[in-house]
């Protein structure tokens, strides 16, 4: 929707300015975040009726895949991306599907750190999964 569409161009131009991401298009984030591959949904979460953060979500066979998520920039003190991944592992279980995955991550990006606290942890290298902590 162009709800969804202002809130990510909104969140790109304040968290990627300069990065390549910014500036946004409707058709950007389209082909981005919109694939007819996959059962996508959007994971919303509204206060006070306006929404505030989308998780996207991709369903696989044994789990969710957190594709993308995108908040209100002026509210990163709430811990939106924190609360739309608890979101997404309660909504899999809820599935009967018991994994979450965060897709990649960089080691040292500080950008991606926040993927190294949730445990268990488990990264795939090569064709198997190896636990990191």
């Amino acid at each position: 929707s162009e709800e969804h569409f202002q809130l990510y161009a909104t969140y790109l131009d304040a968290r990627h300015p300069g990065g390549g991401m910014d500036a946004p298009t409707p058709e950007q984030f389209e082909k981005f975040l919109i694939g007819t591959w996959s059962d996508t949904w959007f994971l919303e979460l509204h206060l006070e009726q306006r929404l505030v953060a989308v998780a996207v979500t991709d369903r696989l066979e044994d789990g969710l895949s957190a594709v993308y998520t995108f908040y209100d920039p002026a509210l990163t003190d709430r811990g939106l991306g924190h609360h739309c991944i608890l979101r997404q592992i309660t909504h899999g279980l809820d599935l009967g599907l018991p994994y979450l995955y965060l897709g990649y991550w960089v080691e040292g990006s500080d950008k991606m750190g926040y993927k190294g606290q949730y445990r268990p942890l488990q990264a795939l290298r090569g064709d198997r999964w190896v636990a990191l902590a």
